[in-house]
């Protein structure tokens, strides 16, 4: 009975800390309360934008939950968005920083950087992936490269059917990379090598999980009992991603090195390791390639996928889409970005719209208080984006769980850019490769609809 009383007492005195823990900030945004140790962890469905959208019914489009002992505040609005991440943007252009995220970075790369560094490493990766300054082939001709071998895997068929599942894991994924790694560093996936698909298979759970204890938990068993290989390389180990040896691969470009003419991206790096200039060197550039190469691969690949999916599931599109290609290219015109497909581009914008790859995005962080929309947010708080829910939003989309590719064209039949299709989220921190992702699924999608009938 002792024993009981002193459980009661401890469960008493931790509930009673958690809760002034919570109120001690004014005016912060309500939420649902939780419970001690774990916050509102317990009560998350599996995919976490659909609680966020119930619990938004509830607490209206600006809401705190604390999800174990971190205070997030969830924006569950495009107008919440906007507010925070463009028109405060510099306020909410922190990352967050745990278990996952140090691992993943080390304080390097891209992705989980902030302040000065972040800003010198964008700005250089913005000019880098846009090819600025860089001698050789463009995107369109990378891209229209890897779409012609990846025809000819789809003819080696032989007219039978496959399974789309069995070309995610094997040559889309792998033209998605070869494109990425072109771009990079001038070099190759090898077909068939089953520890880059294990790699993007982690990648795929994880960024969608890494929020929540249990994401962590997993990561670590995967690790303990050596089951998926490719996690320490995506990870822990930054020298070796794609199959290629990265430290290999630089230190030869340091060799071969031209400032003149700079070849693809760790050309343009190493002209600014040369210069001695700040952030610049060579750990930083191998967790930046990584970054590149784990956050392009997979998001491209499934949403050429989805678009797939939508064109099968709905062959009245998919005919309306192939009637389109016929009448501006033919079976062996030569696509090119001007070729003008708008219904085509519409079926792309539908796709990003009812299947969001990044959901709740990549969490951000305050890197000060913030005053949002009549709510006091602390320094340091969490920020999740419910992209999902700006997607699905019933006010904005008639019928949103129904695939219309019409809702992105006008009157006339011209494609329409709506602006609350944010699949690489906004503001300053949002998606670095955005273009080099659409031009490859637009090139992708199109050549093997060019060629085939899915």
């Amino acid at each position: 009975q002792g024993y009981t009383t002193s459980v009661l007492v401890v469960l008493l005195a931790v509930m009673m800390i958690y809760r002034w823990h919570k109120q001690k900030v004014k005016n912060l945004p309500p939420g649902p309360t939780g419970v001690p140790i774990f916050g509102c962890l317990p009560f998350m469905d599996t995919l976490a934008e659909l609680t966020f959208t119930k619990w938004s019914k509830k607490y209206g489009p600006i809401f705190t939950v604390h999800l174990g002992q971190t205070r997030v505040v969830v924006l569950n609005s495009y107008e919440a968005i906007v507010e925070a991440l463009i028109n405060q943007g510099d306020k909410f252009n922190g990352r967050v920083h745990n278990f996952f995220t140090n691992l993943s970075s080390n304080g390097h790369g891209i992705l989980f950087i902030e302040g000065e560094k972040w800003r010198i490493q964008r700005k250089f990766g913005t000019r880098a992936l846009a090819g600025a300054g860089v001698h050789g082939k463009t995107y369109e001709q990378r891209v229209l490269e890897e779409s012609a071998h990846l025809i000819e895997v789809f003819r080696s068929k032989d007219e039978k059917p496959f399974n789309i599942e069995v070309i995610y894991l094997t040559p889309l994924i792998f033209a998605v990379a070869n494109v990425i790694n072109g771009i990079i560093m001038q070099e190759k996936c090898e077909e068939g090598n089953e520890s880059l698909i294990k790699i993007v298979s982690i990648l795929n759970y994880t960024q969608r999980q890494f929020i929540f204890v249990v994401g962590v938990f997993f990561m670590l068993l995967s690790v303990i009992h050596k089951n998926i290989k490719g996690l320490n390389i995506l990870i822990l180990g930054t020298e070796n991603f794609g199959f290629i040896d990265t430290k290999v691969a630089i230190n030869q470009h340091e060799k071969d090195h031209d400032a003149a003419h700079p070849r693809d991206l760790v050309d343009l790096f190493i002209s600014e390791m040369q210069r001695k200039r700040p952030t610049f060197e060579k750990t930083q550039l191998l967790y930046f390639l990584k970054d590149i190469f784990v956050a392009g691969t997979e998001t491209s690949t499934s949403t050429i996928i989805w678009a797939l999916y939508y064109l099968i599931r709905h062959p009245e599109i998919q005919d309306k889409v192939h009637r389109e290609i016929d009448a501006e290219l033919g079976r062996d015109g030569k696509l090119s970005l001007k070729t003008n497909l708008p219904y085509t581009k519409a079926v792309l914008q539908e796709t990003y719209r009812i299947r969001t790859v990044t959901p709740l995005a990549i969490p951000r962080r305050t890197r000060g208080d913030v005053n949002l929309m009549g709510y006091f947010i602390p320094k340091h708080t969490e920020i999740i984006s419910n992209l999902w829910w700006v997607h699905n939003d019933p006010e904005h989309w008639d019928e949103p769980d129904v695939f219309r590719p019409e809702r992105h064209l006008d009157t006339n039949g011209n494609l329409v850019m709506l602006n609350r299709v944010i699949p690489f989220s906004i503001g300053p921190r949002n998606c670095l490769g955005e273009n080099l992702a659409r031009i490859e699924i637009y090139l992708f999608l199109v050549s093997i609809l060019q060629k085939f009938v899915v």
